[in-house]
């Protein structure tokens, strides 16, 4: 997902688990998972993986019946607890009334015997209140759009997937789904997976090839006024654009640019993992994007917003198009590993910008600066308490992709971060962060621990480095590059410069680079003298490295409100700030 410019706008994926009524056969036995939680009542606690959700819902009542399919590890009669509302109603266990089922804690646990061969089912219902949470569109929520017609999200997210019935919340859980919709005459229904209408109000998806994440997978979007289009249809992709008559999109998409950029993603990392249909839909939604199985919802009026990225509508589309392979089919293997998600979904949309699309790449560079920047928290914040988890996703779409990737194309080359992420996202599966940096490793054949330990560990507000520089023009130009932190930590990095002389036209770019396990917070280099005087030097011109712009706050902390000093530049620095000379100040309160 892709957040919007503002505070508490994230850009996310989410999903709804669904169950039906009926007892289709499953797939074929899938391979091994984690076991889901166990019970504490009256019977043996069963350990179990949900193999596939059955969900029907109707728009109109807002009435949800739920089908786990599970896979019960040992025993066939006991106890199994798993996420759910209170307000979950008519409980059964292979058709009969459960045992004993009750809420405790957030929790459904139900007890029966399995007196049926096969895979154990649990049934259940639920009406879904129209309520969203927190500053987020999660949940059931309608609104209207550019032009007054009602649209209707039944969305999840990352271990939310409960709110709309029993679901194993975990992010790293894979499952098959199917979904039920009932709704009204002319009503155009989205949900993931094959689409089918059996007539006027009935919709039907299935995501029974590759298995899907609850948190993305579990949706259901639909507008009276969707008319679709088809925006690319070709040997790599169908994809079918779901807009109003009189909506923004379909004229700020190129469909030729639509086509090749799936061809670059194929090509690299194989066909779309939930088959050639994509359907793409406008929509009034918080976030810019958003990421389902087969389906990605787009804010509809994208076109009109800031250009934070040089081409919003575009880029937004190629970020969630990234995440069917990364973040849907291959998932998270907990929340505390979102970063990645995110940071390879930008990272992969930049590179085709800048082997593409000509000019493109520099704007989404500037922004992700501006945003990491400004960051809050560590990538693995090791903060105690830990922090809320809405506002330390909506702080890595910047120091994300800059320090998972990005920085890291100057310390081992793109051609091995790429290979990387072709082995990281090679199968289905749960990825964490510490995965990532394996993959990284093994594409580069060096070590990366300590750069993970610098850039990605840490508690509080991350610590980023001021680079000071000096020079003198002897034979050759000689550079000295100091690396400044509150706590001494030196930051493993190449640093860009740009040499300026008296005229505009008179710049040249080099770098220094402190290596993977830089000894020292100061270094040398030495470069060929330019055929100009130089007058100034510029820190990360091209915004690949996140830093700091100004010199460091030395803080000393008085027993109550804050106070803090600034140190000034030394001769020959060159302050690299925001506009019109005005640097950026922000003051911390100790608490």
């Amino acid at each position: 997902m892709l957040r919007a410019p503002r505070l508490w706008s994230l850009l996310l994926v989410l999903g709804l688990g669904g169950m039906g009524c009926d007892s289709p056969e499953l797939p074929p036995e899938p391979p091994p998972e984690p076991p889901g939680p166990v019970g504490n009542v009256d019977g043996p606690p069963l350990a179990y993986a949900v193999d596939r959700y059955d969900f029907t819902f109707d728009l109109t009542t807002r009435e949800a019946t739920t089908r786990l399919w599970l896979d019960v590890k040992g025993a066939r009669e006991g106890c199994v607890s798993i996420p759910a509302p209170a307000e979950v109603t008519d409980v059964r266990w292979q058709g009969a009334p459960a045992s004993s089922a009750r809420a405790v804690d957030g929790k459904l646990e139900v007890c029966g015997r399995s007196l049926l061969e096969g895979p154990v089912w649990i049934d259940s219902r639920y009406v879904v209140p129209e309520a969203t949470h927190l500053y987020t569109q999660v949940g059931l929520s309608r609104r209207p759009d550019l032009h007054g017609d009602v649209f209707t999200y039944l969305l999840g997210w990352v271990e939310s997937c409960d709110y709309f019935g029993p679901c194993d919340d975990a992010p790293a859980r894979l499952a098959y789904f199917t979904f039920d919709v009932t709704h009204a005459p002319g009503e155009v229904v989205l949900c993931p997976g094959t689409l089918s209408q059996p007539d006027a109000t009935h919709t039907r998806c299935e995501l029974l090839g590759t298995r899907a994440p609850t948190y993305s997978a579990f949706m259901v979007a639909s507008h009276p006024g969707w008319k679709r289009t088809r925006l690319v249809d070709s040997d790599v992709a169908r994809v079918d654009l779901y807009d109003s008559s009189r909506g923004l999109l379909g004229p700020a998409l190129d469909a030729v640019a639509v086509e090749d950029f799936l061809r670059w993603m194929t090509d690299r990392f194989g066909p779309l993992p939930y088959g050639r249909e994509l359907r793409v839909a406008g929509a009034p939604t918080e976030w810019l994007g958003m990421e389902h199985p087969a389906n990605i919802v787009l804010r509809d009026n994208l076109p009109l917003l800031p250009k934070n990225y040089a081409n919003m509508t575009l880029h937004t589309l190629m970020h969630e198009v990234v995440h069917q392979w990364a973040g849907n089919r291959t998932t998270l293997a907990s929340a505390r590993d979102y970063p990645w998600k995110e940071a390879v979904a930008e990272y992969l949309t930049y590179v085709y910008e800048d082997e593409h699309r000509s000019g493109e790449a520099a704007g989404t560079l500037a922004y992700w600066d501006r945003l990491a920047r400004t960051s809050s928290y560590y990538l693995r914040p090791g903060d105690v308490p830990a922090p809320p988890f809405i506002s330390f996703v909506n702080d890595v779409y910047g120091t994300g992709p800059m320090i998972l990737l990005l920085q890291l194309e100057s310390l081992l080359g793109r051609p091995r971060v790429l290979s990387a992420l072709q082995t990281f996202l090679a199968e289905p599966g749960a990825r964490s962060i510490e995965d990532l940096r394996t993959a990284l490793e093994g594409a580069s054949g060096v070590g990366l621990q300590r750069y993970f330990e610098t850039w990605v560990d840490g508690a509080g507000e991350p610590d980023l480095p001021y680079f000071q520089v000096e020079w003198r023009e002897e034979d050759a130009l000689v550079l000295t590059v100091t690396q400044q932190t509150l706590a001494g930590r030196v930051y493993p990095c190449v640093v860009e410069l740009e040499l300026q002389g008296e005229a505009l036209e008179q710049r040249q770019r080099v770098t220094v680079s402190y290596g993977l396990e830089p000894a020292s917070a100061t270094v040398h280099a030495t470069v060929p003298l330019p055929p100009w005087p130089v007058r100034a030097v510029t820190v990360d011109p091209g915004n690949r490295l996140v830093n700091r712009r100004i010199p460091l706050f030395l803080r000393e902390w008085p027993d109550s409100g804050f106070a803090l000093g600034l140190k000034g530049p030394a001769e020959g620095d060159a302050l690299d700030g925001d506009h019109l000379g005005q640097h950026p100040v922000r003051f911390r309160e100790r608490r």
